[in-house]
């Protein structure tokens, strides 16, 4: 039987701010959850002896290059590509 009582719904529900003024409304709540609750609880029968602990369902590598110190980009260069520019900076549409 599930530790899910009529007085834990209605504190829970408190916690929530969520006002139930019905009675019945209580009571379909406590079963749903006492439901609820026993199916998670099905997890506990579950044989997890010859299972390795895992950090994460994918097994991701860092696939980051290394950081490797270079020369910069002139200003020249930097700009070369750029649509637009003023003054040696990129021009860019006004935001405001």
């Amino acid at each position: 039987m599930s530790e899910i009582n009529l007085d834990t719904v209605k504190h829970v529900a408190n916690l929530a701010r969520i006002e139930i003024q019905d009675e019945k409304a209580a009571e379909a709540f406590t079963e749903e959850l006492a439901k609820i609750v026993d199916y998670a609880h099905l997890l506990d029968e579950v044989d997890l002896s010859s299972t390795t602990p895992m950090f994460h369902a994918v097994d991701l590598k860092n696939i980051m290059r290394e950081d490797d110190a270079a020369a910069p980009l002139s200003q020249e260069d930097a700009l070369s590509n750029a649509k637009s520019v003023k003054d040696g900076q990129f021009k860019v549409p006004k935001m405001l």
